[in-house]
């Protein structure tokens, strides 16, 4: 009897140590949590657009006959948009008088030293907010195979904003190319994610130029925001 009392103690003694053995071992084991998965976690609200306004178009011109004029009143009919239109400073330069001596003069300023201020022309003061916009329209004539001194004032002193910008390039030529232009734009605008292709309209293609636009913002992915890039 007192055999079994005895061995029936050790059983006993046994179990407990083992259970105790199983709890440590358990305890000192790293613990892994499973990742939750996406789109099941509701206790936090969705977080709130940071710029609402990232699709917003602008529309950046210059116009000195006016043909450039002509394609973005255009444009704005066919897209909704805001419109920045540069001037220059100095008012009542007639820039086709003596074979456009005075255009001339002014981008060869800024042919010599691209990279200086004072190479470029005044223009009256513009203040865009730039973070309101998600694509930047530039339409331009083009003068001696580059783009016009004012709008690339503009440019010189805002490009840097347009970084990540979608960018999209209008010229306006009477029959040179345009690769002078679209130069000018990655030099002043280094960061812009460029749209391609360029719209090339001829002076003479000016007032019947709607289907080229509507043409070309469906080329670009304008319309359906499926941008093709440089």
């Amino acid at each position: 009897m007192k055999k079994l009392i005895y061995l029936t103690m050790l059983l006993g003694i046994f179990l407990a140590f083992n259970a105790c053995s199983s709890d440590d071992d358990e305890s000192d084991m790293p613990q892994t949590e499973q990742p939750d998965e996406p789109g099941t976690d509701t206790d936090e609200p969705n977080s709130p657009d940071p710029n609402p306004d990232a699709e917003k178009t602008l529309i950046v011109y210059y116009s000195f006959t006016n043909n450039v004029h002509t394609i973005v009143n255009d444009l704005r009919t066919q897209i909704e948009a805001d419109v920045v239109r540069v001037e220059p400073a100095e008012k009542g330069i007639d820039y086709a008088a003596n074979n456009y001596a005075a255009g001339s003069a002014l981008i060869q300023a800024i042919r010599n030293n691209p990279n200086s201020a004072i190479s470029y022309p005044a223009i009256d003061p513009i203040e865009v907010d730039f973070e309101k916009y998600g694509t930047v329209i530039v339409a331009a004539p083009l003068w001696w195979s580059n783009m016009a001194a004012p709008l690339q004032s503009f440019l010189f002193s805002h490009g840097a904003e347009m970084a990540g910008k979608n960018i999209g390039l209008i010229v306006s030529s009477a029959s040179s190319g345009i690769s002078g232009v679209e130069a000018d734009a990655k030099r002043l605008i280094p960061e812009g994610n460029f749209l391609a292709p360029s719209l090339w309209i001829r002076s003479s293609q000016t007032s019947n130029c709607h289907s080229m636009v509507a043409e070309w913002l469906e080329d670009i992915g304008y319309k359906n925001k499926t941008y093709d890039y440089e």
